[in-house]
């Protein structure tokens, strides 16, 4: 027979040890963590096994290792949520939740549609789109890039120096403001733009949403394709009401 008494090992006993510390606030975002020699001596184990905790705790996005003279381990912040079934945009959540917020247009430009947006937008092929890039930050840190299509015929009149609501609220004021929305979502890495933009390297994980906006009579509104940081915001769905929405925890 084999033995069921098995002993746990012992970097996941001392990675449940570290994580327990920052969900106490025993360890503070942005605060220095212990050394991996302070964690050995601790735990009286080998170091590779304080190496194997913390690549847990990292896989989990609460500390950051950074490298040179100025690096070390640091505690996270962690990232805040945002909900895919809010009938306020990302950005109003941010807002909502207490984050400096500020957006900044890429490029507005009139263009032929591209054939698989005019397919997503229900438009013929050749139709006049406004193709608008923008960039909003977070607390200082660039962390989504939004890319909108949505046909000229709606909006005729439009000024990169009028960009400064949400898309929403500018189709809205055009007579057309969308009542639903679809979104699909994917795990991916960022594009040459992207690293660019968001200040992020070849293989940052990024979430990417494809997303539409129907006005009442059914017509796509906007076709958008958003790029969020996977280290800077996690997302979360709700369904349902919430029967304890006092007690219930975060799931951050």
């Amino acid at each position: 027979m084999g033995n069921t008494n098995r002993r746990r090992p012992a970097y996941l006993t001392i990675s449940d040890s570290l994580r327990g510390r920052i969900e106490r606030h025993e360890l503070k975002p942005g605060e220095r963590f212990p050394t991996e020699r302070e964690l050995v001596q601790e735990f009286n184990v080998a170091r590779m096994t304080v190496r194997h905790a913390l690549d847990i705790l990292q896989i989990e996005g609460l500390i950051d290792r950074r490298r040179g003279r100025t690096g070390g381990t640091f505690v996270r912040a962690i990232p805040p949520a945002l909900s895919l079934t809010s009938k306020e945009g990302f950005i109003e959540q941010l807002r909502a939740l207490g984050h400096e917020t500020a957006d900044s247009v890429v490029s507005l430009s009139r263009n032929e549609v591209l054939r698989h947006v005019a397919v997503a937008l229900g438009i013929e092929d050749g139709t006049p789109v406004w193709e608008l890039k923008r960039v909003h930050c977070i607390d200082g840190l660039p962390v989504i890039f939004s890319y909108h299509t949505f046909p000229v015929a709606l909006v005729p009149d439009l000024r990169e120096n009028e960009l400064t609501a949400p898309i929403p609220q500018l189709l809205a004021a055009a007579g057309c403001p969308p009542v639903y929305k679809r979104e699909a979502i994917s795990t991916t890495t960022a594009r040459s733009e992207e690293q660019r933009l968001l200040k992020v390297s070849r293989g940052h994980p990024l979430l990417r949403l494809m997303r539409i906006l129907k006005a009442a009579d059914g017509t796509v509104v906007d076709y958008v394709e958003e790029s969020l940081r996977a280290d800077a915001v996690n997302i979360e769905l709700e369904m349902g009401e919430d029967p304890a929405p006092t007690e219930a925890p975060r799931l951050d």
